[in-house]
């Protein structure tokens, strides 16, 4: 599993690459919650190389959501393969978040 940032003003841009899954995630966490500043009220997340997502992943998603709701902010995913938008609709966290 890979991910970059990149901060512009109050928006994280954020990038996933292969699996996000239990191993990935416990790893992730600690990155995310650094980059995570105060003056970050926005993030978008970019999936187009995100092959897989499993339920750990989904937490990932879940926290970065409620982090921004909480400061008002917004919550984007984009580039959805076909198996990451269908997990999401699965479970019915594609009506929570910001789809493009």
């Amino acid at each position: 599993m890979e991910v970059s940032f990149e901060k512009k003003d109050n928006l994280l841009l954020m990038a996933f690459a292969g699996r996000l899954d239990t191993v990935a995630s416990g790893d992730l966490m600690p990155k995310i919650g650094d980059a995570m500043d105060p003056s970050v009220s926005d993030v978008t997340v970019d999936c187009s190389a995100l092959d897989y997502i499993s339920s750990s992943g989904l937490r990932i998603f879940m926290t970065l959501y409620k982090r921004t709701a909480a400061k008002g902010g917004k919550f984007t995913l984009k580039n959805l393969s076909p198996q990451v938008c269908e997990v999401l609709n699965i479970t019915g966290m594609a009506t929570l978040f910001n789809i493009e």
